[in-house]
Formats: structure tokens, sequence, C-alpha cells
């Protein structure tokens, strides 16, 4: 793996991961905790795909309606619509400098992806030798229901806090 070979594209949790993966690592959690952050996993990975999406078709639109195509008659040109669109399409996807929306995106992926494949990993030790443990961990699997996705659990707890708190995730869904 190239992540593993040059530290300036190391993921941050390479080390665990390699950690958990030759037996160095291991933390005390319920196997049912296994199984929700997987979920969450998963639910936050399909909810940045579908953002990338939407800048990436951001980043396509032709017409934006500001002026943007107007030709110039003489000195006289639309140069500021022209530049702000070039500027929210590469913010979108596709600046040089790697600070789009979805670039920015992409690396909250690779750190989801590598927190789940780091709990799997603990898991699959804990498992790997213990059947009664691995045949538990399948049946809560098959069995546990479906929560909310985190962000709404945290919504429903700040409810209860005073201030400031219940106002930030207000429109989390």
């Amino acid at each position: 793996m190239a992540d593993d070979q040059d530290p300036s594209t190391q993921r941050p949790l390479t080390n665990l991961i390699n950690d958990a993966k030759s037996g160095s690592l291991s933390i005390s959690m319920d196997l049912d905790k296994f199984v929700y952050i997987d979920r969450d996993c998963n639910t936050f990975k399909l909810q940045i795909q579908r953002i990338q999406q939407l800048m990436r078709e951001i980043s396509k639109q032709t017409h934006w309606g500001l002026g943007e195509d107007h030709v110039a008659k003489g000195d006289k040109d639309l140069v500021s619509a022209k530049t702000m669109v070039s500027r929210w399409k590469s913010k979108s996807e596709g600046a040089k400098d790697g600070n789009s929306a979805y670039d920015i995106l992409d690396s909250h992926y690779k750190t989801i992806d590598d927190f789940q494949t780091l709990f799997r990993t603990i898991r699959e030790q804990m498992t790997a030798h213990d059947q009664e443990q691995a045949a538990k961990y399948k049946q809560l699997e098959a069995s546990l229901p479906q929560q909310a996705p985190a962000p709404q659990r945290l919504s429903t707890i700040t409810q209860a806090l005073p201030g400031a708190m219940p106002q930030l995730f207000q429109n989390v869904r």
C-alpha cells in the first residue's frame, strides 16, 4: 500500500489499523457497539458520496444565469460574473490546490473508512479465536434494530441542553 511508504500520503489511522491487525491493540467494548459503529460509518460514507455527487453536478453546470455568458461589447464585459462562476465551479470540484468541497469530503470519507476498518479489524481479532463471540456478533448484526443515524441521535440528546446547543442541530437530517 503506497500510503504506508510515503509519510506525506499516509492516512491518519494507518498505524492504529496495523497495530490492531498485529494484535497489539485491543479495546474492551460490547459487540453490539461494533455493529452500530459499522452501520454509522456506512451511513456517513453514503451521505458524503451523495454530497460529492452534488458537488460534481455543480462543477459541471454550464449555465448559472449570472451573466457569465455575456458577450463583451467593446470594453463592457461582465468579468466578475465569469470569475465568480469559475471559482464556484472549482470550489465544488477540481480546485488545483485540492481545496474543493469534493476533495475535502473525500478526505473525510477516507478517515471514516479508516475508522471503520480499525473497528472491524479489532472486532475480527476479538471473534477470530472465539466461536461463541463470532456467533454472537453475527446474531447481533442480523437482529439489532436500526438506529437513527448519529446526527439525529446527537440532535435528540442536545435538545435537553440549555443555551445554543439545540440550535446547532435543529436542521440536521
